[in-house]
């Protein structure tokens, strides 16, 4: 099931980021990839949830079946359906504060939700408009009361953005197993999530004081109301998927002497290889470690994380053996580089710390005086050119922060007892990566490469918000590539790397890798010794990784290699190297967990051997690589099986946020305009008249009383003022010809105050609102607020003198 939900902004609303612009804005929105406020998924999923709840502790009254160990709901009660669409909470759960289960884990959610976006219609139709784009926000003033003397307390005015009431945000959201469920549990979903729908009334900050009043409309869920008010009994929830247990495999094909995995094996076999390209639309969470209330996350997708995609697509036997018998490999999705794929940058590589384009390559030349270089921190590096004289291009992917929160039910604000504030790091949105599935050829059935394509959601918290991903697959042959397998050999590590010793435990020890390498090559390897030229034998590092059971959210044994980037050297000490064992360790990969992404390796490669030194001097500064990312419109893809069914929803929508933004910015550029015109003397002569200081301040008086009254430049009462300035001989001397003259063109003419004003209107008007009916309908406010802020300015410039 798929459908489109609404969220209609009755009133200004606030869904913030937790923090602000200094001197500018204390409280800022959340704003998307367009610049437009929304309101991420964790905040639509909250809502919904907690209504949802609402209306089934309504249904279940006070009567419940019998317990289910493990959600602590009963079996047939409306609050398991709950956690059957929303997920359980086991961080509540661990303090205490909901019943813990009774020993199966937590339960995922089944509905994934998405952010609530304008609609695209209104991003296309805003383009290049900062002013129109601008007034989809505004600041809302606000103090603190001191609650001993009832006043403002000194130093306490904040500036807080609000997104405008009259705004209707579009969310998707689906329900994958909702086909495998019967006609009745069909029936109840629906109806529990309309129900919970109709009772969301607020969301966001300042929600029990005015702000963020909305209304949460689903259109397409269509429940049965005359049965839900029977008050029905809840129909069973579905059973929970159960941890996969390892089957028998498949009948092993029968194997020529020599193949398989001995050294040497799969040596006459071709490789079938998948080439797939990542384009992320939403942040994907590739977790690295939890600091404190901050999750960090990888600045790429590990192949841990794509291996179950990836087998899940295929749907195959054959990948799950293979994967198993560590013939499948799935590699690391790494960042794009002109077209390609992305490779760590080399730990030997350093460069100088106020110049990263003055670089060295620790394992070709030596540092030299007076160099005084750093490694860099992360980033990624393309194909480079031996025979070219430049600079390494180090690019980083592009990381966001998104900060999230958890409200406490009873007192409705976040608070330490259910977890509070939390702040995630996620790989951007629009980020492009690139990752390659690997098979020998004929294990797979045809067209296996076809089935990788399609709409991915991979890591943390992609039921509400992160890690949609959308995959383009294409066949792909082994990279022809001619390795440097003279003198030593230099190997780069293009993924983390884990091997044992000899007594079976973890190791880091480049000796213990020469050893797994070499029976690999057929060759035997030992590190070289530091070279006496002062060049570098190695530049390695460690990384320890420290997994969780995703279903269960206990930890995992902890994984510690060698870090991907390193650079080691070795010598051949017996045997002679084969190219081809060369390209099929490159291929395969060396060490443990290669099907997760783990022990991928580049032998001989061209740039540890390339001297750097003069590199910096034949940098062009103006060639600035351009980011990881995808064009707008590519990294904007729908869901699978989104259609055309809501268009015409979609377009009424877009009108409607369009209008309020058009009439909202409108009003702001008249204000603005205003001010500046009343800001000098000359500009209010042109508003008012010269002489205008003239006249006495009761008869200003009496202007500003008729100016809200007046309705449209054809208003009797303005024309009945005006001509009783003229044929009144106490007025007409008050009144100098000038300003009488001045206040007539401005007072009944259409046009007169918007030759003042001279509005950019090209870039205030859009959508279903011309510029001719703005104008007509702008009229009065405009002549009100010029004409004020003149009356004002000259009332407090002669306070002044």
């Amino acid at each position: 099931m798929e459908l489109t939900v609404r969220l209609v902004m009755l009133s200004d609303w606030h869904v913030g980021t937790g923090s602000g612009v200094h001197g500018m804005v204390d409280r800022a929105v959340q704003r998307d990839r367009s610049g437009l406020p929304y309101v991420p998924a964790k905040s639509v999923t909250g809502v919904w949830r907690d209504a949802c709840e609402i209306a089934a502790a309504a249904l279940d009254g006070p009567d419940r079946g019998a317990q289910d160990g493990g959600s602590g709901h009963a079996v047939g009660s409306w609050q398991a359906w709950v956690e059957y669409l929303f997920g359980s909470q086991p961080a509540l759960e661990e303090r205490g504060v909901l019943s813990a289960g009774g020993g199966r884990g937590p339960r995922p959610a089944a509905l994934l939700v998405g952010a609530a976006h304008y609609p695209p219609a209104v991003v296309a139709a805003l383009g290049e408009r900062p002013l129109l784009k601008a007034s989809a926000v505004f600041l809302k003033p606000g103090v603190k009361i001191d609650p001993a003397t009832g006043a403002a307390e000194r130093g306490m005015l904040r500036l807080e953005e609000m997104g405008r009431l009259g705004a209707v945000l579009s969310a998707r959201v689906s329900l994958p197993g909702f086909a495998g469920l019967d006609a009745g549990q069909q029936t109840a979903v629906r109806a529990l999530l309309a129900a919970g729908a109709g009772l969301v009334e607020g969301l966001g900050g300042k929600r029990r004081r005015g702000a963020g009043r909305c209304r949460l409309e689903a259109p397409h869920l269509e429940p049965d109301w005359e049965w839900l008010k029977s008050g029905p009994p809840a129909p069973a929830v579905p059973g929970r998927a159960q941890d996969p247990t390892p089957g028998p495999l498949p009948p092993a094909e029968p194997r020529a002497a020599g193949s398989g995995h001995e050294p040497g094996g799969e040596r006459d076999r071709e490789w079938e290889i998948a080439d797939l390209r990542l384009v992320l639309e939403q942040p994907v969470v590739a977790h690295e470690r939890t600091v404190g209330n901050a999750v960090r996350s990888l600045d790429h997708v590990p192949g841990w994380m794509l291996l179950p995609a990836v087998l899940e697509r295929i749907g195959s036997p054959a990948a799950t053996a293979a994967a198993r018998e560590g013939r499948l490999v799935v590699t690391n999705a790494l960042p794009e580089i002109d077209s390609r794929c992305g490779r760590p940058v080399p730990m030997a590589l350093l460069h100088a710390k106020d110049d990263p384009f003055d670089q060295r390559n620790l394992m070709a030349e030596q540092p030299g005086p007076g160099f005084a270089g750093e490694p860099f921190d992360g980033g990624h590096v393309g194909a480079h050119d031996q025979g070219a004289a430049t600079a390494v291009r180090v690019r980083e992917a592009a990381r966001s922060e998104h900060t999230h929160n958890t409200v406490d039910d009873p007192v409705q604000r976040p608070t330490e007892r259910v977890g509070g504030l939390y702040t995630y790091q996620a790989i951007a949105e629009g980020t492009v990566l690139r990752a390659q599935v690997r098979v020998p050829a004929g294990v797979l059935p045809d067209g296996w490469t076809g089935r990788l394509a399609g709409g991915w959601r991979l890591g943390r918290s992609r039921k509400d918000g992160y890690g949609r991903v959308r995959v383009t697959a294409t066949e792909a042959a082994a990279p022809l590539r001619e390795a440097d397998l003279d003198g030593p050999l230099r190997v780069w590590l293009l993924s983390d790397v884990l091997v044992y010793d000899a007594r079976l435990r973890p190791s880091t020890d480049p000796a213990d890798l020469a050893e797994v390498l070499g029976r690999a090559l057929g060759v035997r390897l030992a590190p070289s010794a530091h070279p006496s030229d002062g060049r570098a034998a190695q530049a390695a590092g460690v990384r320890r990784h420290d997994p969780w059971h995703r279903r269960w959210g206990l930890p995992r044994h902890s994984l510690l290699g060698l870090k991907a980037g390193s650079c080691l050297q070795f010598d051949v000490t017996a045997g002679d190297l084969d190219p081809r064992a060369v390209a099929r360790v490159e291929i395969t990969g060396i060490g443990l967990r290669r099907a997760e992404g783990f022990g991928q390796v580049l032998i001989g490669d061209p740039l540890l051997s390339t001297a750097l030194s003069g590199a910096a001097a034949a940098h062009n500064p103006a060639d600035v690589p351009a980011p990881f990312a995808a064009p707008p419109s590519e990294a904007s893809g729908a869901e699978d099986g989104e259609d055309d069914t809501d268009a015409a929803a979609d377009r009424a929508a877009a009108a409607a946020s369009l209008e309020t933004m058009v009439r909202a910015a409108w009003r702001q550029e008249i204000h603005r305009t205003s001010e500046a015109l009343a800001a000098g003397p000359d500009g209010r002569d042109r508003v008012l008249g010269a002489g205008h200081d003239q006249v006495p301040l009761s008869q200003l008086g009496a202007l500003r009383t008729l100016l809200h009254q007046l309705t449209s430049p054809q208003d009797p009462r303005a024309q009945a003022w005006l001509d009783r300035l003229t044929t009144t001989e106490i007025r007409r001397q008050a009144w100098p010809e000038a300003v009488r003259d001045q206040l007539r063109r401005l007072l009944t003419g259409q046009d007169t105050v918007w030759g003042l004003l001279d509005l950019p209107e090209d870039t205030l008007t859009t959508g279903p609102l011309p510029a001719a009916d703005m104008r007509n309908e702008m009229w009065a406010q405009a002549v009100r607020a010029v004409v004020e802020d003149c009356l004002t300015a000259y009332a407090r410039d002669r306070e002044t003198r």
